[in-house]
């Protein structure tokens, strides 16, 4: 498997044809955007903040995953950390995602590719947060709940991560379903679209990832 870093340093590779980001974006990704770009002030980074609190890359648990990555965002607000990231990056469309999670559903996790990523990654934060998604996993899905092999769209969180924001039909839609711990749902991402109810309504359960 080839892959292939972001400014972030944070890995991307082919899935489909698609070079998709391993993981959705993190707030440690979103911060050096809000340092390089000055697009958005403390204060209003500090209130995106009260949705979905800051956990640490180097002790986030089980149990509070998901606050290391940026949530709460309005598509219009994702667009300028699209044009800052630069490079042909986009949102993926709504039948490009479901093709992503699909193939990846069948892919099954070898450790030795993911050994070979370690090794390439130079983004201390990025190592760090996939090697303990990697150990947290391994106990969650191999030992306590579903007891099987893990598969690519385990440790991409394309498979019990955030309701990740595609575009579709010249419009925004969420796809995913988030762990029920996290968001309780009943939602199947290969047959349903998630909408908020309002059209500025932040969200602490959505998410985003980036495609080129």
């Amino acid at each position: 498997m080839q892959w292939f870093f972001d400014k972030t340093g944070f890995p991307l590779f082919y899935v489909s044809g698609i070079q998709v980001q391993l993981l959705p974006i993190t707030k440690v990704q979103f911060e050096k955007f809000l340092v390089e770009s000055k697009e958005f002030g403390d204060s209003w980074y500090a209130n995106l903040l009260n949705i979905n609190p800051r956990v640490s890359y180097k002790t986030f648990t089980s149990e509070n995953r998901e606050g290391i990555f940026i949530t709460g965002l309005l598509p219009s607000e994702i667009n300028f950390f699209i044009k800052w990231m630069g490079n042909g990056f986009r949102l993926a469309n709504l039948r490009e995602w479901r093709k992503i999670y699909h193939e990846l559903k069948k892919i099954p996790l070898k450790r030795e590719r993911l050994e070979n990523l370690l090794f390439q990654v130079k983004s201390k934060p990025a190592k760090t947060i996939i090697e303990r998604l990697l150990e947290q996993l391994n106990y969650e899905i191999l030992y306590r709940e579903a007891r099987r092999e893990l598969n690519w769209a385990d440790i991409t969180l394309m498979h019990y991560g955030l309701v990740e924001w595609v575009k579709e039909e010249g419009s925004y839609v969420g796809v995913g379903a988030p762990r029920p711990s996290f968001y309780p749902n009943l939602w199947e991402p290969l047959k349903d679209m998630v909408k908020p109810l309002k059209e500025n309504e932040r969200l602490f359960y959505f998410g985003f990832r980036l495609i080129r």
